[in-house]
């Protein structure tokens, strides 16, 4: 079995970690952590390298903490760029024959009820294998 999970730098995501590392440990599958560095077009014109060096550095820092977290498992770390993250983990998921994306999100309560994150909702219904998502 092998268990993709998107890192970023919250708490949800941590438990995501957390999470897929126990399921990892206990079904002796293969965990690989994905940090995706947001970037958008003209990012360096409007805003300088600066811009891009920061959602790097984000991107970096969330996939150490992601390793640390883990440790257990020996995870392969992904660090990879572009404008959209939920279409680069749909396509690493698919590309590379994962069975499982666990992820965490920042859901919000309109008045409807629960909603998932734009990002994490967009993965589950676009992704070829299943998503567990964790809040």
């Amino acid at each position: 079995m092998k268990i993709l999970v998107p890192v970023d730098p919250s708490d949800t995501a941590n438990l995501a970690v957390t999470r897929a590392a126990e399921m990892a440990k206990k079904e002796r599958a293969q965990l690989t952590l994905l940090a995706v560095a947001e970037t958008f077009q003209d990012m360096e014109n409007l805003f300088g390298n600066e811009a891009a060096d920061v959602m790097r550095d984000r991107a970096a820092s969330a996939l150490e903490a992601a390793k640390v977290l883990a440790a257990g498992t020996k995870p392969k770390a992904v660090l990879k760029f572009g404008d959209s993250p939920e279409d680069i983990i749909v396509d690493v998921a698919e590309k590379g024959g994962f069975d499982l994306i666990v992820m965490g999100t920042r859901s919000k309560k309109g008045k409807t009820g629960l909603r998932l994150g734009s990002v994490s909702s967009r993965v589950v219904a676009q992704a070829h294998c299943s998503v567990l998502v964790v809040r």
